[in-house]
């Protein structure tokens, strides 16, 4: 072999064991995040809005336990007391009007395990994960409604007009569409690649403008999918911090959620903005140094434009909140306590 030859023969094994070894280290890199299918996060800062705000308790909450998720409509607060899975409900000025006691068990009308609810017309229907059902109740009487058994296991509910919107855990399809007699119209959404894979980091939030159209909040990603009561698609927004969706951890056969927590609750109004409270994950918020916590804001959002728009930052972090623009107020809990916090103007 000439000389020339043995020097192209070891330029080309050199080459070969080069792309050999950037396969070998890629293909053993662990990726922290799966992508999603119609838009990439992207980074970039928030807009915030200077506003003075005056705090104080919702009401006399001594009787609620772990005051958990909040919901506002119709000018009525409802909060969920997480420990009896009793719903209240307030009215702006802070005075109970009436509540449904739910009970124990696995018989009709009981609960097991609320994972989210919602009002309309006067009635509340709950997401039963345990029972795997969704259970509904006459505000005014307590009474059950109906009780509609599922197959897959629900973890969030919001309603439209002319049915309500379902979204799974375990399912190939995020979300289902059922009409009011509990028969399943419709199965969509398809968020992220290996979504059957990687469910439980798709977890999150699902509010309706209370007619046609809801959104899909992720917790632990910086997108907000809008869509068509029928489940079409209208567009995405990009929230700010451009936090991809996360891969789920595994131990042998249990999956494991985040061990974080990013947007939480939304509202939108008749002019279709949203508004979305976040709360920062430690890594990448800026911390309060009076009481240690991350920081969170209620971000504001077009949905006609699908574009952010500006935010209001809060010094305290909570399991739930919801802004009211028509009364400039916000309505949050953290587990221990209910807030309502008064904006010197609209936001």
């Amino acid at each position: 072999m000439s000389r020339v030859n043995i020097i192209i023969l070891l330029i080309t094994i050199i080459v070969i064991t080069s792309i050999w070894l950037i396969i070998y280290s890629t293909s053993s890199k662990n990726v922290d995040f799966v992508r999603a299918l119609d838009a990439s996060p992207i980074m970039f800062e928030r807009e915030v809005t200077e506003i003075s705000i005056e705090s104080d308790l919702l009401a006399d909450t001594t009787t609620i336990f772990r005051p958990a998720q909040i919901r506002f409509v119709n000018n009525y607060i409802y909060l969920n007391d997480f420990a009896d899975f009793t719903i209240y409900e307030y009215d702006l000025n802070g005075s109970q009007n009436r509540k449904l006691t739910t009970t124990r068990g696995r018989g009709p009308g009981e609960v097991q395990h609320l994972t989210d609810f919602d009002v309309f017309n006067d009635t509340i229907w709950i997401v039963d994960s345990q029972n795997m059902r969704v259970t509904s109740y006459s505000i005014e009487s307590g009474k059950n409604i109906n009780n509609f058994s599922l197959e897959k296991r629900p973890m969030r509910i919001t309603c439209l007009t002319d049915g309500f919107v379902i979204q799974w855990l375990g399912s190939d399809h995020l979300f289902s569409k059922f009409d009011y007699e509990g028969n399943e119209v419709k199965q969509f959404g398809d968020i992220i690649e290996d979504q059957l894979l990687h469910q439980i980091s798709l977890d999150g939030t699902i509010r309706s403008n209370g007619n046609d159209r809801f959104v899909y909040i992720p917790f632990y990603a910086s997108l907000i999918y809008h869509f068509e009561g029928n489940g079409e698609l209208i567009n995405i927004l990009r929230a700010p911090d451009g936090l991809e969706f996360p891969v789920a951890q595994r131990d042998g056969p249990t999956t494991f959620a985040p061990d974080f927590t990013y947007m939480r609750d939304g509202y939108i109004d008749e002019e279709d903005n949203l508004y979305v409270y976040t709360r920062l994950p430690n890594d990448i918020s800026q911390i309060n140094q009076d009481n240690n916590l991350p920081v969170s804001y209620i971000d504001k959002y077009s949905l006609r434009e699908a574009e952010y728009l500006y935010s209001l930052r809060l010094n305290n972090h909570y399991i739930s909140l919801m802004y009211n623009p028509s009364s400039s107020t916000a309505y949050a809990s953290d587990m221990e306590k209910s807030f309502v916090y008064e904006l010197n103007q609209s936001f």
